[in-house]
């Protein structure tokens, strides 16, 4: 059997994008498996580490055998576009949970924008996709952050979720912005059983006590709940980065590329 021929990783990164597009999947193809992933991660832009992707047929097998970073790398360049959506449902369960964990927490706090952002992307995937993750979401902590933005009337939502009649054009619901409506008709779709949870993690929040008590021990749960999932990842990996190691290595900011690089040269 003959052995893998040596290369240079990030030599061949740079002829893979500089040549014409059916060649480049003709010679990335012949790679082993092994090559490709080390000819991904010595792409240090994202967005040419996203062109290399595409370059095999289905990239599912390799996003999933890249690290989190590298690949949350490449998705925040699409935050907001709804291109994320294409590779997204490529992420396995365990992929996503830790994706979240990595990009919508700053210094051990929730980033709503950001959750925002990453939400919108979700909306935009294929509904049976959005399902698997949506399975995968805290559904109460997802209420706690669209409360305010999806506003229900007392006097019809109780009654409307013991009929399992609610849905999202339902006289007991208003929206405060579109984003927020374009969210709710997508969870819809994508499952019934978890919309009406949603909306009765909305009523609960609002029947049960003091609101903003509620909302803040909903949040500090979910901290607590997602710093023990760090840790235990961490301890599984056997790694000691701490945290702010780690979101330094994904914070695009803080990153210079190599086509900036040669822009600095050339000004």
């Amino acid at each position: 059997m003959n052995s893998p021929k040596t290369i240079i990783p990030r030599s061949e990164s740079e002829k893979l994008l500089s040549l014409p597009t059916r060649e480049a999947e003709q010679l990335f193809q012949s790679y082993g498996k092994q090559q490709q992933l080390e000819i991904l991660s010595a792409t240090r832009n994202p967005r040419a580490r996203e062109q290399i992707y595409y370059l095999v047929p289905d990239c599912t097998e390799l996003i999933q055998e890249s690290p989190t970073e590298d690949v949350l790398q490449v998705l925040d360049t699409m935050l907001g576009t709804g291109l994320a959506s294409a590779l997204l449902p490529c992420l396995s369960n365990d992929q996503f949970e830790e994706l979240l964990d990595i990009a919508v927490w700053r210094d051990g706090k929730l980033d709503e924008e950001s959750l925002d952002l990453w939400l919108f992307e979700l909306a935009e995937c294929d509904r049976d996709e959005l399902g698997r993750f949506l399975r995968e979401l805290d559904i109460r902590l997802l209420a706690a952050l669209l409360h305010g933005r999806i506003k229900l009337q007392d006097e019809y939502t109780g009654l409307l979720l013991e009929s399992g009649l609610l849905h999202p054009t339902s006289q007991a619901i208003d929206y405060a912005d579109e984003r927020a409506r374009a969210v709710s008709d997508a969870i819809w779709e994508a499952d019934h059983e978890i919309f009406e949870m949603l909306i009765g993690e909305l009523f609960a929040i609002d029947t049960e006590g003091n609101v903003e008590e509620e909302l803040a021990a909903i949040f500090d749960a979910a901290q607590a709940d997602r710093a023990e999932r760090v840790t235990e990842r961490d301890k599984a990996a056997g790694i000691d980065v701490t945290e702010a190691d780690l979101m330094e290595k994904v914070d695009l900011d803080l990153i210079s590329f190599d086509e900036d690089e040669a822009e600095d040269d050339d000004a």
